[in-house]
């Protein structure tokens, strides 16, 4: 059999009738993304330091290619 899907309600407030607002779907998160988005926010709260180390990599690169042919 296919899917039961529920009636609508109607609400009565202050002598108007409304239907009540969806519910939010509430998916639950991967780990992985999870993760990912804790490595973000602790890489955007130490931004001094993701900075740092993003231009001394950049500086590594760039001294790399310098010799290169």
């Amino acid at each position: 059999m296919g899917a039961s899907f529920p009636q609508a309600r109607l609400v009565r407030k202050g002598g108007q009738q409304f239907a009540p607002p969806p519910v939010p779907r509430d998916p639950e998160p991967s780990a992985l993304g999870e993760h990912l988005r804790e490595v973000l926010g602790v890489a955007i709260g130490m931004w001094p330091l993701t900075g740092v180390v993003l231009l001394a990599l950049g500086l590594l690169w760039a001294a790399g290619m310098n010799g290169a042919p």
